[in-house]
C-alpha cells in the first residue's frame, strides 16, 4: 500500500508540491485557488487545509440525510447512485473547529475561493463539542492543547481530523503527521467504521492505516 506524502519544502519550481497521483492533482487545483498562491510554493498549514477540503470527495456519511437524498447507503446502491450521494453531501458540507489557527484560516480561504452556484460548503467555529452534530468534518489542531480521547456517538457521524501526536490512537479518524519535510496522512479505519463513515478505497490506498495496538500498513 502506498501512502499520501506531501513535501513541504520549497522547490525551484514555484507552486510545486510533491504528492501522489490523484491527490497531487487535487491539492494543486485547490491551493491555486488561494489568492496569490499560484505564484509561490506552499506552507505546511496550507497543505493541511487543502487535504481537509479534498477529503470530502472520498467520504460518505452513512447516517446523514442530504437534500433530495435518503439518509443511509446500502450495499444495493450502484456506483452511479453512490457518486450522486457523495456529490450531494459534498455540496452541503459543514467544516468545524473549536480553535482558529493557521490551518483553519487557510481552510476558510479555500472555502471562500471555491464557492460556486452548486457548492455551499460552510465553516462554523464551535464554542465546544456539544453541537458537533451539525459538523461533517471537525478539525482539532495541535494548538488546541487538548489530548483527551474523543468520545463521539456513532449517530454523530463526524469525520475528525487532527495534527496532534497520537490523535488517531485517542479516537480521531485522520491524523496529519510531520516527518522531516513531509506531511503524511494516517487513518484509524476502525474509528471511521464506528462513526458510520465510509472512506473510499482510493484514499485508503494512499494513506497509512492505524492498526491498534501497533501501527502498521495493512491492505485495504
Amino acid at each position: 500500500m502506498g501512502s499520501i506524502v506531501v513535501s513541504i519544502q520549497r522547490t525551484k519550481t514555484p507552486g510545486f508540491v510533491n504528492a501522489s497521483g490523484m491527490m497531487f492533482k487535487l491539492l494543486i487545483g485547490l491551493m491555486i485557488a488561494i489568492p496569490e498562491a499560484s505564484s509561490r510554493s506552499y506552507e505546511e498549514h496550507e497543505i493541511k487545509a487543502a487535504f481537509l477540503y479534498s477529503f470530502a470527495q472520498f467520504i460518505t456519511w452513512e447516517t446523514r440525510a442530504t437534500t433530495g437524498q435518503t439518509a443511509a447507503l446500502t450495499a444495493a446502491l450502484t456506483a452511479a447512485q453512490t457518486a450522486a450521494q457523495t456529490a450531494a453531501q459534498t455540496a452541503a458540507l459543514t467544516y468545524c473547529a473549536v480553535h482558529e489557527g493557521p490551518v483553519v484560516n487557510a481552510l476558510k480561504e479555500l472555502i471562500a475561493a471555491k464557492q460556486t452556484a452548486g457548492e455551499t460548503r460552510r465553516y462554523t467555529l464551535l464554542a465546544d463539542l456539544s453541537n458537533i452534530r451539525q459538523c461533517h468534518i471537525l478539525f482539532l489542531g495541535a494548538d488546541n492543547n487538548k489530548s483527551e480521547s474523543l468520545q463521539l456517538r456513532p449517530e454523530e457521524s463526524v469525520l475528525t481530523v487532527g495534527d496532534s501526536q497520537g490523535f488517531v490512537a485517542n479516537g480521531g479518524i485522520i491524523e496529519f503527521r510531520r516527518q522531516g519535510a513531509r506531511v503524511q496522512v494516517h487513518i484509524n479505519l476502525a474509528t471511521a467504521r464506528a462513526q458510520r463513515i465510509q472512506i473510499s478505497s482510493k484514499l485508503l490506498k494512499l494513506a497509512t492505516i492505524y492498526n491498534a495496538p501497533d501501527e502498521a500498513k495493512i491492505d485495504d
